[in-house]
């Protein structure tokens, strides 16, 4: 479920809302300056309707991992400032809302809600009602990066080039066993080898594939050879290693995959689609770019966090908590320098 939760919308990192107060930071009267003041002999760092919130609290509340609680507060205010809710941020954010539902019924239809629950926790929600802020929030940011990135996309593209990026189609048929096909499994196999001989493999796709991609002409989406080796994909290594060594236009043999866990086996074939990055990047389909997204994101080391530092400078957001600022600063610099599959 968190796996899902991180890659459903092709975003690398999530701004988070704290349990009991809504931010770090007070905004003066332009929103983005924070305000000092003193309630005894402690800092207050934000005021809430119940008081003050000394920094001493905060500190005693929060836990080794501070730093990044720190830098998603800092995230969400940036992210939240810079996006604007539009009508289809919204019913984008509504529909990733549906689809983490759905998913979470198909795991357990009467625990759903404490299954989605439990994940939000994580990125630091109280309860299933936020899911909503969680996924307008994934989606605002998603929206943030992909300006970044179309804006820089000459330079930041060159990280995906060398791993042989492309968008590919499938053909899937489930066989009982691929080494003695029944008569029917036979037809069909020999059905979808003579239709790919006479029309597209987007036709042929749509008429005999048992894959769900089926309904969209075939299209599975982009990969590189990153996805080899990804647990977040749902193709094969095999049929990713075959698209790999395949050129524009070209199409795989079949290719016989194996679940033992699950127990079944399923025929492929994989046609590549397109291969210049620049094309991708023009793609019509949301989805393919939003895997590009996420591809450069990963390749260009510290990038979620420059693209956050971009837009927070724009904002000339201040903290004026000493202890605060040192804590973000050096959770920034560390994500800067390098680990990108932390975002």
């Amino acid at each position: 479920m968190g796996q899902f939760l991180r890659d459903n919308w092709f975003v690398v990192v999530i701004a988070i809302v704290i349990i009991g107060f809504v931010s770090y930071f007070i905004y003066d009267s332009n929103k983005y300056n924070v305000s000092s003041m003193k309630y005894g002999d402690s800092d207050v760092v934000m005021s809430v309707t119940g008081g003050n919130v000394t920094a001493d609290e905060i500190y005693s509340d929060l836990s080794k991992d501070d730093g990044e609680l720190l830098y998603n507060l800092y995230k969400n205010a940036v992210v939240s400032q810079t996006v604007k809710e539009t009508d289809k941020i919204k019913n984008d954010a509504k529909t990733l809302q549906d689809n983490i539902v759905s998913y979470a019924k198909q795991q357990d239809s009467d625990n759903y809600k404490q299954i989605i629950e439990q994940e939000l926790y994580a990125y630091g929600y109280s309860s299933y009602d936020d899911l909503d802020d969680y996924c307008l929030e994934s989606v605002k940011e998603a929206q943030m990066n992909e300006n970044y990135v179309d804006n820089h996309f000459a330079s930041l593209s060159k990280a995906v080039v060398s791993k042989k990026p492309r968008t590919i189609s499938i053909i899937t048929m489930s066989v009982s066993d691929a080494s003695n096909l029944t008569s029917d499994e036979q037809k069909k196999k020999v059905n979808i080898d003579s239709a790919l001989q006479k029309e597209s493999f987007a036709k042929t796709a749509t008429t005999y594939s048992e894959d769900t991609t089926a309904s969209d002409k075939g299209v599975y989406g982009y990969i590189d050879e990153d996805d080899k080796d990804s647990s977040s994909s749902s193709l094969d290594s095999s049929v990713i290693e075959a698209a790999l060594k395949l050129k524009k236009g070209e199409t795989s043999d079949w290719i016989t995959v194996t679940d033992s866990d699950a127990g079944t086996t399923t025929l492929y074939k994989v046609h590549v689609n397109e291969t210049d990055v620049n094309q991708i990047h023009k793609s019509k389909n949301t989805t393919i770019k939003r895997q590009l997204l996420n591809a450069i994101l990963n390749d260009n080391t510290g990038l979620s966090t420059k693209i956050v530092q971009a837009n927070a400078k724009k904002l000339k957001i201040s903290i004026k908590d000493k202890t605060t600022k040192k804590k973000l600063n050096a959770y920034i610099n560390e994500q800067l320098k390098g680990d990108a599959s932390n975002e």
